[in-house]
C-alpha cells in the first residue's frame, strides 16, 4: 500500500512538472555562425581594430527571453607610420571579443520572423603589434583589455531548422584605456554581422 502510495505520488509530481513546462513555451538552443563589419572606435589615426570579423554565439530562448554567450574576432588592419628617427615601420591592430548576451524576442509571420532587442556584454582585448623596432626603441603595449556594451537588434528568419540573420549594434567601450594612452575615454562604435545557424 504504501509502495503504491509512493509510486502515485511521483507519478503526479513528474506529470504535474511536466505539465508546467509545457505551460511556460518550448525551449530552443540556438547555434550560429557570424561575419561582420565594426568601425573604428578609436579614432585617433591609428589602424582600425574592428574591421572585418568572423565568430559565432549560442544561445537559449526560454518563454521569449534570450540568454547566450557570444565571440567575435576582428582582424583590423594595418599602417606605415612613424617613430622618432624612423622613418616608416608597419603597425597593425586587431580585437578579440567575448560575453553575455540578453534579449526578448517578438515574433511575427506565424514565428517565421524573429526581430529581437538585446544588449551583449563583455571583454574587448585590442592587440597591437610594429614592426622590427631599432634598439633602444620601446615599444608600446601589445594588448588591452576593456569592458564593453553592445545594445543591438537581432532579426533572424526561420528556414525549417535553419535560421539566416542579421543584427546591427551600437559598441560602447566606457572607460577604454587605449594602448600607448595615459589616460581613458568612452568610445563608440557600429558593428554589423551577418549570421546563418540551427535552432533545435
Amino acid at each position: 500500500m504504501l509502495r503504491r502510495s509512493i509510486a502515485l505520488a511521483l507519478t503526479l509530481a513528474v506529470a504535474l512538472v511536466a505539465g508546467d513546462a509545457r505551460a511556460l513555451g518550448p525551449v530552443d538552443l540556438e547555434v550560429a555562425a557570424k561575419a561582420g563589419l565594426g568601425t573604428d572606435p578609436l579614432g585617433n589615426g591609428n589602424p582600425n581594430p574592428l574591421g572585418f570579423g568572423i565568430g559565432g554565439r549560442a544561445g537559449l530562448s526560454f518563454f521569449r527571453f534570450y540568454g547566450g554567450v557570444a565571440l567575435m574576432y576582428y582582424f583590423g588592419a594595418s599602417q606605415n607610420e612613424s617613430f622618432g628617427d624612423v622613418p616608416s615601420l608597419s603597425v597593425s591592430e586587431h580585437a578579440l571579443m567575448y560575453g553575455v548576451e540578453a534579449g526578448y524576442n517578438w515574433y511575427f509571420l506565424d514565428k517565421t520572423l524573429t526581430i529581437r532587442p538585446q544588449l551583449g556584454v563583455g571583454n574587448l582585448t585590442i592587440s597591437s603589434s610594429v614592426g622590427a623596432l631599432p634598439q633602444g626603441v620601446n615599444p608600446l603595449p601589445n594588448s588591452v583589455s576593456n569592458l564593453y556594451l553592445e545594445p543591438g537588434v537581432t532579426a533572424l528568419i526561420a528556414l525549417g531548422q535553419w535560421f539566416v540573420g542579421a543584427d546591427g549594434n551600437l559598441l560602447v567601450l566606457p572607460s577604454i584605456q587605449e594602448p600607448g594612452a595615459t589616460s581613458s575615454s568612452t568610445d563608440v562604435a557600429f558593428t554589423v554581422h551577418a549570421q546563418v545557424g540551427l535552432k533545435f
